[in-house]
């Protein structure tokens, strides 16, 4: 359950960094970002176990970069799902996957020291 919530507080601040940083598609108020962030988890908690399976072949092909890819689909599902919420494009979506990626590392890893404390 920690592990789980360290991914969605990274995966807010991903979304409210890719928000920052592209500086549209988000309502002044930011009401969409924690469900968002909300629909994103849930969505690579499900979703993305599978489509990682199913891609396996084109991961081995392309060396793991086919993983950005998927990260990109994953986000622009989330955006489909979420209304008052949108990715500008899929290079935006390509961009804020690899964020996801790179922030869910520290917390997946922050998540198996407090399994031991």
């Amino acid at each position: 359950m920690v592990r789980l919530c360290l991914i969605y507080l990274s995966n807010l601040l991903a979304l409210w960094l890719s928000a920052w940083i592209f500086s549209a598609g988000f309502p002044p108020g930011f009401t969409g970002l924690p469900l968002a962030a909300l629909v994103l988890t849930s969505i690579n908690w499900l979703l993305r176990p599978l489509l990682m399976l199913v891609a396996l072949p084109l991961n081995v092909v392309t060396q793991g970069l086919f993983v950005l890819v998927i990260n990109a689909w994953m986000v622009m599902l989330a955006d489909l799902l979420v209304k008052g919420w949108t990715v500008p494009g899929f290079w935006a979506a390509l961009a804020t996957g690899t964020l996801v990626l790179i922030l869910n590392i520290p917390a997946r890893r922050m998540s198996k020291w407090t399994q031991i404390i």
